[in-house]
């Protein structure tokens, strides 16, 4: 059934230079998706592009540009915009972690962190919104994740950008919703990718002891059950069993998510004491 979505299908992606948009992209090229990645560092771009046309000789376009600045946005994606390579799908995925204790994280990590993670999904959204509805058709996809879902110890940054990104989504659902445009927001849980290797160096005892009590998914397979979702029509996409359990906990049973969370913090910070 995927192979027969995807194939034809014209998908950007934002962060399509690494990680779960890299993976994304490359299983995209298998399905014979038409791909365009958007990414703020060209030489990453280049890369990218040369592993898609490994998995299937055709044109992949690259648009270097960072999300986080709107006027670059706008100039970079005139062709777009224009409609001329407008996409069926748009999948959001550029963003970054700085995790940290909040009373020592700077501001500008907040300020970073809403700009590129939130601000960047909404401004690439709005840019090819209008193309969507006078065409009637289009697949917005942002990526949050299950720190958007619950607050996760050490992430109070990254989470309030993807608690932002998860709000946009819901208020995008019922407004697209009767135009004909579809909505997914996906919230993944920690996945093997550069970015979670890169954070784990800023990671706070705590953030490493909870992290050490769940495997990453290999990022194969959270871009899979991604794309399975989005060929589905499915709003709430949550790639991992453990994950959809964390999820239903944290959207079902608040108070008990909030209690086990604690439960965890206070046994990893017995934890650090003891180091």
């Amino acid at each position: 059934m995927q192979e027969q979505f995807f194939e034809g299908k014209k998908v950007l992606i934002t962060g399509g230079s690494s990680g779960i948009g890299l993976e994304l992209a490359r299983q995209l090229q298998a399905l014979g998706s038409q791909v365009t990645l958007l990414a703020r560092d060209p030489a990453k771009l280049d890369a990218a592009r040369t592993s898609l046309l490994e998995i299937r000789p055709t044109d992949v376009r690259l648009i270097p540009v960072d999300v986080s600045d709107a006027n670059a946005l706008t100039g970079a994606l005139q062709d777009i915009i224009s409609g001329i390579n407008l996409p069926d799908i748009l999948i959001n995925s550029a963003g970054f972690s700085y995790p940290g204790y909040v009373e020592e994280l700077p501001l500008e990590v907040f300020r970073s962190s809403m700009e590129t993670n939130f601000l960047g999904t909404v401004a690439v959204t709005k840019a090819l919104l209008p193309g969507f509805l006078a065409r009637g058709s289009g697949h917005v996809v942002n990526l949050s994740s299950l720190a958007g879902v619950i607050g996760t110890f050490g992430y109070s940054a990254y989470g309030a950008s993807k608690f932002a990104i998860r709000g946009f989504s819901d208020v995008l659902r019922a407004e697209m919703k009767p135009r004909g445009i579809k909505v997914s927001v996906v919230f993944p849980p920690d996945t093997e990718t550069p970015q979670l290797h890169w954070e784990a160096q800023y990671k706070p005892i705590e953030t490493q002891i909870l992290a050490g009590s769940d495997k990453p998914l290999p990022v194969s397979l959270v871009a899979r059950k991604i794309l399975e979702g989005i060929a589905k029509g499915r709003y709430v996409i949550v790639p991992g069993t453990m994950a959809k359990i964390q999820y239903w906990l944290a959207t079902h049973t608040t108070g008990l998510a909030y209690w086990i969370m604690d439960q965890l913090v206070a046994n990893a910070r017995k934890t650090k004491s003891r180091l």
